[in-house]
């Protein structure tokens, strides 16, 4: 009998230790610095290269809508609409060229400053929460049913809205402030929740916060929370790929970027996978405001002032590039635009059939060491003063729509 409860024992014992091999957590992502085959479960502790996306143009958006602040792609359609000072309209854009196709009047609510606007099966939600001074305390959530303009051909509709009325529990001050972090200008619609993140002028984090989508009037505390290092100002969720999608950009509208946030646990999206893209840059004025998935790999952002304000760019991410280890370019783009020679012992030249607007040299870690701006078709750069040492380095080249990558082997030995 003693040694059967012996036997069982060690069995027991030979479970637990198998169980907790089979379960170590670590880096599951294969595209991170720090991937671990042996990982199970995902703890978040991905890194990541600096990496870059190429956007792509599709059109200006319509006069009406000077703002584009936020996306969404639902039914088949893309819908977007203004921010603070604008008419209480969501309009239907044409995704291949971005003309208004309708305008959908929401009588029963003004637009104080609709920031972003997510939908479920039945319904759009536009986000009343743009709280740039931190002074609001009538934020909410408006819940459209589609029903009511869906399946009209006219070009101009009107419909109701419902009303999720919210205020934050962390919120004790309404002071005025510019650094305020009370301002949100993104949501996203998971099950019966919707999510929203917060744009915090004064530490640049985000926290997010969880409502409910039936109508009434809520106090809501953050639940997690990510020093993003920017400002978020558009969030999207694809339920195919259970992942969401973060755009913002830094102060002065500078330095745009994106996050993907995937292999997450439930609905704690920071617990997972956290890697940034990198699509503006320190030269240009990139106000970048709404994104939406329109399938598992491409995406349309909107930009308030860009190169042509109020625009709508198409993106997929197969164009990432990570800085320079193992970079692929991405083929066609450089088609139009030469750089010679390559490897570089002291200067190279761009010659390009379309006008250059800025052109960027990144090293390894990402960091820019110089900028130039200009409009010109050919260049050429002295690089004995610029680089200290030897080795590869990535040349980013911005042209009216589109941003382009080269790796360059600059000052060999």
């Amino acid at each position: 009998m003693k040694n059967m409860y012996k036997n069982i024992f060690i069995g027991i014992l030979t479970l637990l230790i198998n169980f907790s091999a089979s379960s170590q957590s670590g880096c599951t992502d294969p595209a991170a610095n720090n991937y671990n085959s042996s990982a199970i479960t995902n703890d978040g502790s991905c890194t990541y290269n600096v990496t870059n996306m190429t956007v792509h143009a599709k059109g200006s958006v319509a006069d009406s809508v000077p703002e584009c602040s936020g996306l969404i792609f639902t039914n088949g359609m893309m819908w977007t609409h203004n921010d603070s000072g604008n008419p209480n309209n969501i309009y239907k854009v044409d995704t291949a060229n971005g003309t208004i196709l309708q305008t959908v009047k929401i009588t029963n609510f003004p637009n104080v400053d609709w920031e972003d606007i997510t939908a479920d099966t039945n319904y759009i939600y536009v986000s009343d929460a743009g709280n740039n001074n931190g002074t609001r305390t009538d934020l909410k959530i408006l819940k459209i049913d589609k029903s009511q303009f869906l399946s009209s051909t006219l070009t101009a509709v009107n419909a109701t809205a419902q009303a999720i009325n919210f205020s934050y529990s962390d919120q004790t001050s309404f002071v005025s402030s510019s650094t305020n972090n009370f301002d949100c200008e993104s949501i996203i619609s998971i099950g019966n929740s919707l999510y929203i993140f917060t744009k915090d002028r004064g530490d640049m984090q985000t926290r997010v916060y969880k409502l409910s989508k039936t109508p009434g009037t809520y106090t809501v505390s953050p639940y997690t929370s990510y020093n993003v290092n920017g400002l978020i100002t558009g969030a999207d969720y694809n339920p195919q790929t259970n992942e969401v999608a973060l755009i913002g950009y830094k102060t002065s509208h500078l330095n745009s970027f994106m996050y993907f946030l995937n292999d997450f646990t439930g609905d704690n999206f920071f617990s997972g996978n956290k890697r940034r893209i990198e699509i503006g840059n320190s030269v240009n004025s990139w106000q970048t405001e709404g994104i939406t998935y329109i399938n598992t790999n491409e995406l349309f952002i909107s930009c308030e002032t860009s190169y042509t304000p109020a625009t709508i760019y198409r993106t997929c991410k197969s164009s990432m590039v990570v800085t320079p280890t193992g970079i692929e370019e991405i083929q066609n783009n450089l088609n139009q635009i030469q750089i010679y020679p390559n490897p570089s012992s002291g200067s190279f030249e761009i010659k390009s059939n379309v006008e250059i607007k800025a052109i960027e040299i990144l090293s390894v870690e990402g960091n820019i060491i110089y900028t130039n701006f200009f409009h010109e078709k050919n260049y050429k750069i002295n690089t004995q003063n610029i680089i200290v040492d030897p080795g590869y380095y990535l040349l980013k080249i911005y042209v009216t729509n589109e941003v382009y990558f080269k790796k360059l082997l600059l000052n060999p030995k």
